[in-house]
């Protein structure tokens, strides 16, 4: 752990918050609070202090330590909600009902799924008051419908989750997930031009911020570009687009990397279609304007 700012504690998440796990933050005052239970076993020295626990989406390396923190209050987005209830509405809001839930757990390695009983449900503008430290709810749809980040106002430090300025940029691979949605999440994250900001999978960010997420979000752009080069050449079916490997550069044999390809194209050619960039042929092509 490492305080960033007074009264705020940066948890870091084993494997250096790669996938599987995610980054913690830490918050003391009236009401010990933490966001996000990925960072591992490192949290349990955290179990027994924290009195409330804030999910900024329902994805397993997000939530997946929940179990520790027994003593805790916990709150979530209420559409994200169903994702920590219930194995059920963890499978439907993934759409891992659609694949070989097996395979899923075998690659993140985790064998089971162990409910969360949510006691707050969060929507955009909450407030959570520890006395010097006011945490503000900021909804940030788009990765998953649920999915939030969190203001620190003392400090204009914002913990945005998965809007997480990696190298591979937006990820929408969930049924529920929405690409068009991320887009304007991003942006609403750059107008309220943070100091610092935190994430779930990356280093802790204070310069060129906004620079840095507007190369993220054009990676959005870069992959509409990407299809449209192959449908300028070819039309062709969302089959044969994922199977350009567009998205993922390899897809190493993985069902679930595979079915996470198919629907991430599937949101750019819906986008796409909503823009009159391209068309639909009845054979279920699809054709570049």
């Amino acid at each position: 752990m490492k305080e960033i700012r007074p009264g705020v504690w940066f948890v870091e998440a084993e494997n250096k918050g790669r996938y599987p796990y995610s980054h913690s933050l830490y918050l003391k005052g009236a009401g010990n609070l933490l966001i996000d239970t990925g960072a591992g076993l490192v949290l349990e020295e955290l179990a027994a202090k924290t009195e409330q626990v804030v999910l900024s989406h329902y994805h397993r390396d997000h939530v997946t330590f929940n179990y520790l923190f027994k003593g805790a209050s916990i709150s979530i987005h209420r559409e994200d909600a169903p994702g920590v209830e219930s194995l059920e509405g963890f499978l439907r809001l993934s759409g891992f009902d659609q694949v070989d839930i097996e395979a899923y757990w075998k690659m993140i390695r985790q064998i089971d799924f162990s409910a969360t009983k949510v006691d707050r449900y969060l929507v955009d503008g909450d407030y959570f008051d520890l006395g010097r430290l006011k945490v503000r709810v900021l909804h940030f749809p788009g990765h998953t419908p649920g999915h939030c980040g969190f203001l620190v106002e003392e400090y204009n430090l914002i913990y945005a989750s998965d809007i997480d300025l990696t190298a591979f940029g937006p990820w929408y691979g969930n049924p529920s997930s929405d690409h068009d949605q991320f887009r304007l999440s991003i942006r609403r994250l750059r107008d309220l031009k943070p100091e610092l900001l935190v994430t779930g999978h990356n280093t802790m960010v204070a310069n060129k911020i906004d620079q840095k997420l507007a190369a993220y979000e054009a990676v959005l752009d870069q992959r509409d570009e990407a299809i449209l080069a192959v449908l300028k050449e070819k039309p062709a079916t969302l089959e044969q687009l994922a199977a350009k490997k567009i998205i993922y550069r390899r897809h190493f044999d993985q069902e679930i990397l595979r079915f996470f390809e198919k629907s991430m194209i599937n949101k750019h050619l819906e986008s796409l279609l909503k823009r009159e960039m391209i068309a639909k042929s009845e054979e279920g092509l699809f054709v570049a304007l």
